[in-house]
């Protein structure tokens, strides 16, 4: 079913309090009836759909019905088709999930900062996804990771701390105006750019809410300018 389970509130609280990431396979069951599976509905949770390496291509098992909290799962892709690992050879969304873990457990060790920062990881790991693959948005989510796209690419801001920090955070960005604000400049010989907002969402806050329109609890804002300084 595409509901948000007990089992997903846990872990997204999990998540939340001890700041460790978390990657869960999508499952695969494929189209129509099939569901991301839990706890890979989990919104602090980076779910991995499987595609083939050799054609660029997800497979059509490869589970991706968003949950009914709203969530876009799953959220990336990871090689995951005739896998060959301890001298077996498997398919499936558990076979692409080790390869997307992997990837940000080699960005931590060299990048600490990432530690304990899950949301920061999730943040780069969607950025990275850059690796068009054939199949569909839906089933595919933003790409195929991109190990140099994640690790040699990109600028990270962050902010921690709870609600009543806000006040500190606004102070810190030049003007205490009601909003916490970050702005980047882009080079304009770039041919793309991707911009990923994320944050840690209590489970439990969530799973009380999970039939509203918004049961994310939070909203954040992206705003383009040109160079004349007019919003696009």
């Amino acid at each position: 079913a595409d509901s948000y389970r007990a089992t997903d509130r846990d872990w997204d609280d999990f998540i939340y309090t001890h700041m460790i990431p978390a990657f869960n396979a999508a499952g695969n069951s494929g189209t129509g009836s099939g569901d991301v599976i839990s706890p890979a509905k989990g919104l602090n949770i980076i779910s991995v759909g499987n595609y083939d390496h050799t054609t660029d291509t997800i497979r059509a098992s490869s589970s991706f019905v968003d949950p009914i909290i709203g969530a876009v799962k799953p959220e990336i892709s990871a090689p995951g088709t005739n896998i060959t690992a301890g001298g077996f050879t498997m398919t499936g969304t558990s076979m692409a999930t080790p390869h997307a873990a992997a990837f940000v457990a080699d960005q931590m060790s060299d990048s600490t900062w990432l530690k304990f920062k899950p949301h920061l990881v999730k943040a780069k790991i969607l950025s990275a996804a850059t690796d068009p693959i054939a199949g569909g948005y839906d089933a595919v989510g933003l790409g195929g990771i991109d190990f140099l796209s994640g690790h040699y690419n990109g600028r990270n801001y962050w902010w921690s701390g709870s609600n009543s920090a806000f006040s500190s955070w606004d102070s810190a960005d030049g003007s205490s105006d009601g909003y916490v604000e970050r702005e980047v400049t882009i080079s304009n010989s770039w041919d793309s750019v991707r911009v990923v907002l994320s944050w840690l969402t209590r489970g439990t806050y969530t799973y009380a809410h999970r039939t509203d329109a918004h049961p994310i609890g939070i909203d954040l804002d992206l705003r383009i300018y040109d160079p004349s300084g007019a919003l696009v």
